[in-house]
């Protein structure tokens, strides 16, 4: 069970990650055919992810508490972790079932709503809702962080699945690449800012030596130096679009590779305690 409650998290994580990353990018939206059938398995692995992960977090949360189900809706009535859990599910749910539909306008803009929701909730079950002090900006940095995220590596995966199921001239093109650079651009800042924003509500006034002597500390160190090697990655590859060439396939497979491993370590350090707490 000490894994569980890490690897239901990772599961949340990637399901909102992509489709995060399906309402930001719009040539997905109108892609039909055998060449997308990645993707379109994708976002049916997502959707299923994020109508497990909220139901396993809630049998979680039960289990440690040694509830029986009739104590249920007790839990999520009148504890603050029962209504977070409400905010997250509901706009999960309503996610999973809106993002394997084909697009159009309509479930394009409600899918949008959706992700931003589960955005916005995250926070609510982590380390922001243990927040006395600033209980709003923690939660306003988590959204941020989680859909800077989603738009950037979530659209990231999504158009490398586009050109490994590709045939003919389907695969992305520069163009479309470039569209993805500039959302990618904007988000890796709001990333970073809100990570940082994140961080220092998180291990408050402590000292270096005290945040490194703790289990939570060396997560975040690693987290940091991982986090900048995405950077650097990205940055490369931004160059190849803007000089007209689409990006080189093992550098975006080892770009999303270490951001899984960031996924890893932040589902992790979301059970932990931080020093500043």
């Amino acid at each position: 069970m000490e894994f569980a409650a890490p690897l239901v998290r990772l599961l949340l994580y990637g399901g909102a990650t992509v489709a995060i990353g399906r309402a930001s990018l719009t040539f997905v939206e109108s892609d039909t055919g055998q060449e997308r059938r990645a993707v379109r398995l994708s976002l049916w692995v997502s959707a299923i992810a994020l109508v497990i992960a909220p139901l396993a977090l809630l049998l979680l949360q039960q289990q440690a508490l040694e509830l029986t189900f009739t104590e249920l809706p007790g839990l999520l009535r009148d504890t603050t972790w029962g209504r977070g859990w409400m905010q997250l599910a509901i706009p999960c749910v309503l996610s999973a079932i809106l993002l394997p539909l084909r697009s159009t306008r309509t479930t394009s803009l409600f899918l949008l709503l959706a992700v931003l929701g589960v955005a916005a909730a995250m926070g609510g079950l982590g380390h922001a809702a243990a927040d006395e002090q600033w209980p709003l900006t923690s939660r306003l940095f988590d959204a941020m962080h989680v859909a800077g995220v989603g738009a950037w590596i979530g659209g990231l995966a999504l158009l490398m699945l586009a050109g490994a199921g590709s045939v003919g001239g389907a695969a992305p093109t520069a163009s479309e690449w470039r569209t993805f650079s500039r959302t990618a651009t904007v988000m890796a800042p709001v990333v970073l800012l809100s990570g940082v924003g994140s961080g220092w509500r998180r291990v408050g006034a402590s000292t270096i030596t005290a945040v490194l002597a703790s289990a939570y500390g060396r997560v975040l160190f690693l987290k940091v130096a991982l986090v900048l090697v995405v950077l650097a990655l990205g940055y490369a590859q931004r160059r190849r679009i803007a000089a007209g060439q689409v990006p080189a396939r093992k550098a975006v497979r080892s770009e999303l590779l270490v951001a899984a491993v960031v996924f890893c370590a932040t589902a992790w350090m979301t059970g932990m305690e931080p020093p500043g707490e």
